[in-house]
């Protein structure tokens, strides 16, 4: 009775595997990209929140170079921050008032010149945020274009009120020039006295827009661009680059049919003021312009990496590719890990966000992922902490580029900060309301110590979050399972040539079982078994994945797993050894944990091995000297 209920549930499996599971390489073996940013994790650092170097609070350039063996440590190769340029900072930085210099909170240029030194040494790189689509209401080019000063003129977007024949009777009001809407909601355009014409601002009316029909504003950012690559930053994240252009003739754009209860701004179709056809020539513009810069200085390629996710047609994403002959941005970021997962639907959504973003990039190019920013909820709060290693697992077996949010890897939760502790709310019509967005910001939580290694300031610029006694970097180093050690392994996992070149196939399998499976010929293959679900799941391998060896080995398995390096597991058995899996847990498997050990062992015995050279060599010299004496 116990045999055929086995093989029963073997059935059951296999059957569910054909339903919902079929065999289907994603990603397949293709010339391998060895661009150093290719198969990379980059980092992404909120300046603020990162490290305190001078106590007042606020995190700063000093306190980032204080940290830098952070990165090396987890194996980081590039460094993202956000904004760092002189802002009003109405926006946290993204309205910028001058591109070329540091805003004071943050530090001088001497302490940037000081980074990117440190970071050379360790072989990182940094990539900064750039906004083109605005500046500050504060920025010299708005001033001098209100005055109509020169070239500065028609550097922002002017357009007459709609009723600008009737202004003379001065008891009529400027009526815009169309329907648009900002970003904030409200109009999309603000009356200026002075000039008596409305500017466009997508965003904030302290944010005007740029004129990128303006030949002098295409000028102006390049030479902002070199600025930076001539200081030694590797590359740009070009933010809202799909609202650079306009249409042209300023038509109002028609309503959204099924959003009359959505917020303003959705209750339109704005097909005139997002992703228009001259959005593309731009990048290839700007990425031209940096291919040539690193010809001509003779220095390394640079990388160009672009947000534009969220706009008219998600597969309009192709073109920031460009093509062979005209190249474009290497990394348009991939929100659909973010932005397509359903809790009520893990499995089937997680899938389909990874495939989805195969159908959408063209042939040849790098996938990317990412799973945190800084205007969403911290996975640990939006999935629970049982799932920040699954999720880890998940998004660092993928091919190409993770970009990791600054304490992903300890599985930092999101903040509760009071009405009188925000520092930066939704503008709405104007008008700042009373929702924060700073519930994932909160300060890096370094240790257990007061303000948790943050700042040595009686109070930090946000709230930290009350769980850094537990929830730190120095705590979790020492824990060989906590998330900080699981990031760290498959961070190292990401080095061998199958997750760098291999293929990449999926099976969804169950409501709860979802497996990546990388392979590459002559090689070890890996299985990143997941359990979305809440309940214990037994998964005989060999009726989902063909041609696997009887037994597989554990290489790293979720705190919550039961399972430890080196465990063995059946694929073929459902009595003798088969993968249990616990709710909400991961395990990564591998047919040669030799391999494995032996890639790892080479990894890190690089700085031992210097060691042991430079002990020998002075060995034999001091052998000679003594010998030299007696003779």
């Amino acid at each position: 009775m116990a045999n055929l209920y086995s093989w029963w549930l073997i059935f059951s499996v296999a059957l569910t595997s054909v339903t919902y599971g079929e065999e289907e390489i994603l990603f397949p073996v293709t010339k391998p990209k060895d661009d150093w940013w290719s198969n990379t994790i980059i980092y992404q650092v909120l300046p603020r929140s990162f490290k305190d170097s001078d106590n007042n609070g606020i995190g700063d350039l000093k306190g980032i170079t204080e940290e830098l063996d952070h990165f090396v440590d987890l194996g980081i190769k590039i460094v993202w921050i956000n904004p760092i340029f002189k802002s009003p900072m109405y926006d946290m930085g993204y309205d910028v008032e001058n591109y070329t210099m540091i805003d004071p909170m943050f530090g001088s240029m001497t302490d940037f010149d000081e980074l990117i030194s440190e970071m050379n040494k360790r072989g990182l790189k940094l990539i900064i945020d750039f906004v083109p689509n605005h500046s500050s209401s504060q920025c010299e080019w708005f001033l001098k274009s209100i005055k109509k000063e020169d070239k500065y003129n028609d550097y922002y977007v002017w357009r007459n009120a709609s009723n600008q024949d009737q202004l003379s009777n001065l008891t009529i009001t400027p009526t815009p020039p169309n329907n648009w809407l900002s970003r904030y909601g409200g109009p999309a355009w603000t009356w200026n006295t002075e000039r008596k014409q409305f500017y466009l601002h997508q965003f904030s009316d302290k944010q005007p827009d740029l004129n990128f029909r303006n030949s002098e504003v295409h000028k102006e950012i390049l030479t902002i661009m070199e600025f930076w690559m001539d200081k030694g930053v590797a590359g740009f994240r070009f933010s809202d680059v799909g609202r650079l252009y306009e249409d042209k003739d300023f038509r109002n754009e028609s309503h959204s049919v099924g959003r009359e209860n959505w917020p303003i701004y959705y209750s339109l179709d704005h097909k005139y003021t997002l992703d228009q056809p001259e959005v593309i020539d731009m990048v290839i513009e700007w990425r031209k312009f940096m291919d040539d810069y690193s010809k001509r200085k003779n220095t390394f390629p640079r990388l160009l990496a672009a947000e534009a996710h969220h706009h008219v047609c998600v597969f309009s994403l192709r073109g920031y590719y460009g093509n062979e002959n005209n190249l474009g941005v290497q990394i348009p970021f991939n929100y659909h890990l973010l932005i397509q997962v359903r809790k009520n639907d893990l499995v089937y959504s997680v899938d389909r966000a990874i495939k989805f973003w195969f159908e959408v990039m063209p042939a040849n190019n790098t996938p990317n992922w990412v799973m945190e920013t800084q205007d969403t909820d911290r996975i640990s709060s939006k999935y629970g902490s049982e799932m920040v290693q699954v999720f880890t697992a998940l998004k660092l077996s993928l091919p190409g580029i993770d970009v990791t949010y600054y304490g992903s890897e300890i599985g930092m939760e999101n903040v509760y900060v009071r009405p009188d502790q925000i520092q930066d709310s939704y503008d709405s019509d104007g008008q700042r309301n009373i929702e924060s967005r700073d519930f994932a910001r909160s300060p890096m939580q370094w240790n257990g110590k007061s303000n948790a290694g943050f700042t040595e300031a009686k109070r930090s610029w946000l709230p930290i979050n009350p769980n850094y006694y537990k929830i730190n970097v120095e705590e979790q180093k020492k824990i060989s399972t906590s998330n900080y050690n699981f990031y760290k392994k498959m961070s190292q996992l990401r080095r061998t040539d199958t997750l760098k070149y291999g293929d990449l196939e999926s099976y969804n399998i169950t409501d709860s079982i979802f497996i990546i499976k990388r392979s590459l010929s002559g090689h070890e293959t890996y299985l990143v078994v997941m359990n979305f679900g809440s309940e214990t799941e037994t998964v005989v391998l060999s009726t989902v994945i063909s041609n696997l060896k009887k037994n597989l080995y554990v290489y790293l398995g979720s705190e919550n797993s039961a399972y430890s390096r080196s465990d063995t597991v059946s694929t073929i058995s459902m009595t003798d050894k088969p993968l249990h899996l616990r709710p909400q847990s991961v395990v990564v498997l591998t047919d040669d944990l030799i391999n494995v050990d032996e890639f790892k062992n080479n990894a890190i015995s690089y700085k031992q091995y210097n060691s042991s050279y430079i002990s020998l060599l002075c060995v034999l010299l001091l052998t000679g000297y003594y010998v030299g004496i007696r003779n």
